[in-house]
């Protein structure tokens, strides 16, 4: 007891310096913030495990490991969430992962109070969602909510999900996305066999070429062009 005791107070094994390791979205500052370790503290004294909860508990942490080098060092090492599509909010926007985690919720301004929309497919129709940043996204329709997790899972499996501009979540009967510059509809039907549907979006992109326009029927496996404008009347 005595040693540990002397151990614990010995100036040598204070905290003097926190690293961090992994993180591209999140600050150092934040993370280490809030982490609750802090430094001039034994590093013995240290609840890593409750450290590592409160990481958990932000946004983008997918996972965290935490170290003690001694004599004096912490180091986290994190491995962040990607966000893969977002919702409008009263705040602004809630960016959430595959697996529908809210990851953050943000206002979207810069320094300059210039509004940025995130570079993320936009989900319309989702209807009484609740949310917490750190947690799944929840609502009382929940057959919506599950019809929407399945699309994230296959868009984001398949590799299309950062070419999405919108989903339209409105009737889940009948699901569509705009592609790329919105000038390809493409109606997923129902989220029923959604993983063969995906299967089958990559070759009929293949056949109509690049920077598609018109509308494409992942139920029917058929491809419309678009109309082209009528000229005006003199």
């Amino acid at each position: 007891a005595s040693v540990i005791a002397i151990v614990l107070l010995t100036p040598a094994f204070n905290i003097k310096k926190i690293e961090v390791h992994g993180n591209s979205v999140l600050k150092d500052e934040q993370i280490i913030r809030s982490s609750g370790i802090t430094k001039g503290v034994s590093i013995f004294g240290v609840s890593l495990r409750e450290a590592k909860d409160n990481l958990k508990s932000m946004g983008y942490i997918e996972s965290v490991k935490i170290k003690r080098s001694l004599p004096s060092t912490i180091r986290i090492n994190v491995v962040e969430e990607v966000g893969v599509a977002y919702l409008k909010a009263k705040e602004g926007f809630v960016i959430i992962t595959a697996d529908g985690r809210c990851i953050d919720i943000t206002d979207g301004t810069d320094g300059k109070n210039n509004v940025k929309t995130p570079d993320f497919p936009l989900i319309k129709g989702m209807k009484n969602v609740k949310y917490k940043e750190g947690n799944v996204i929840t609502s009382e329709n929940e057959i919506q909510l599950e019809a929407l997790l399945n699309c994230l899972h296959e868009f984001s499996k398949y590799g299309y999900i950062f070419d999405i501009r919108e989903i339209d979540m409105s009737d889940t009967t009948d699901i569509k996305f705009y592609y790329r510059t919105k000038d390809l509809c493409v109606t997923v039907g129902s989220p029923e066999k959604i993983g063969y549907k995906m299967e089958c979006f990559g070759p009929i992109l293949s056949e109509i070429g690049e920077n598609p326009k018109g509308y494409i029927n992942l139920e029917r496996l058929t491809y419309r062009k678009a109309q082209e404008k009528e000229e005006k009347e003199e």
